[in-house]
C-alpha cells in the first residue's frame, strides 16, 4: 500500500483517446493498483490499459520498496595499517633532497627538440615539379629545373637547398626577366637574333632604289 503512484504523460497520451466511460475505468484501474495493488476483475479496454502501465509501476513499486528498507547496505572501508607502517616519516633534523635531472638527459632532450625541429629536405621528382608549375601556372620545364639542381648537388649557392618549391618560383622569375629583356630590344637587336646582316639588308634597299630610279630615267 503506497501513498502516491507516479501517472506518466505516457499513460494519459493513451488514455484520453478513449470515450469517456472507458476512460474514467483505466485510469481507476492503474490508480488502485499503484496505490493498493488491487488488479482490474473484468476484461475490455481498462484492462488493457492497465496491462500497458503496470511493467511500470511495478518497477516503481520495487524502488520504493527498496527505499524503504534503507536500500543496499554501506560497507566500510577499513584502513590498511601495513602503509602508515612501511612509510617512515622523515625526522624534524633530517632534510627531503629532490632528485635533480641528470645533465645528459637534458643534452638528449634538447638534441630531441632540434632534430625535430629540423626539416628533411627531400629533393623532387621531374613529377613534383611538373605538379606544382601546373597548379600554379607556370610555363617552365620541369625537366631541366630538376637536371640543372641534380647536377649541383641541389644546392643554392653555397648552401643546401631548403625549399625547392621557392627554387622554382626563382627561376619562373628568372626566365621572365629574361623574356622580357628579350622583348624590350629593339629591331636592330631582332636582326642580330635571327643572324641577319641589317646593314647589308639597307644597303641592298638602297641599291634596289637607285636601280628603279635609274630605270625610270631611261625610260
Amino acid at each position: 500500500m503506497r501513498d502516491s503512484v507516479v501517472f506518466y504523460r505516457s499513460f494519459w497520451e493513451a488514455i484520453k483517446q478513449l470515450p469517456e466511460k472507458e476512460r474514467l475505468e483505466s485510469i481507476t484501474a492503474i490508480l488502485e493498483y499503484g496505490l493498493d495493488e488491487i488488479e482490474p476483475k473484468s476484461a475490455g479496454v481498462a484492462s488493457a490499459m492497465f496491462l500497458m502501465a503496470k511493467p511500470q509501476i511495478d518497477a516503481n513499486n520495487r524502488r520504493y520498496q527498496n527505499g524503504t528498507k534503507g536500500g543496499r547496505p554501506v560497507t566500510k572501508t577499513e584502513p590498511n595499517n601495513n602503509l602508515e607502517s612501511n612509510y617512515n616519516k622523515p625526522s624534524d633534523n633530517q632534510t627531503i633532497t629532490k632528485a635533480k635531472p641528470k645533465e645528459k638527459d637534458n643534452v638528449k632532450e634538447k638534441d630531441n627538440v632540434k632534430d625535430n625541429n629540423k626539416k628533411t629536405f627531400t629533393p623532387p621528382s621531374v613529377s613534383d615539379v611538373s605538379d606544382y608549375c601546373t597548379l600554379n601556372g607556370y610555363g617552365i620545364d620541369p625537366e631541366s629545373f630538376v637536371d640543372f639542381y641534380a647536377s649541383k648537388g641541389w644546392m643554392v649557392g653555397k648552401n643546401e637547398m631548403k625549399d625547392w618549391k621557392a627554387s622554382v618560383r626563382t627561376w619562373v622569375r628568372s626566365q621572365r626577366q629574361e623574356l622580357t629583356a628579350k622583348g624590350s630590344k629593339n629591331q636592330f637587336h631582332n636582326f642580330d637574333q635571327r643572324g641577319t646582316d641589317y646593314d647589308a639588308l639597307m644597303l641592298k634597299q638602297v641599291q634596289d632604289w637607285v636601280g628603279e630610279k635609274q630605270d625610270e630615267g631611261n625610260t
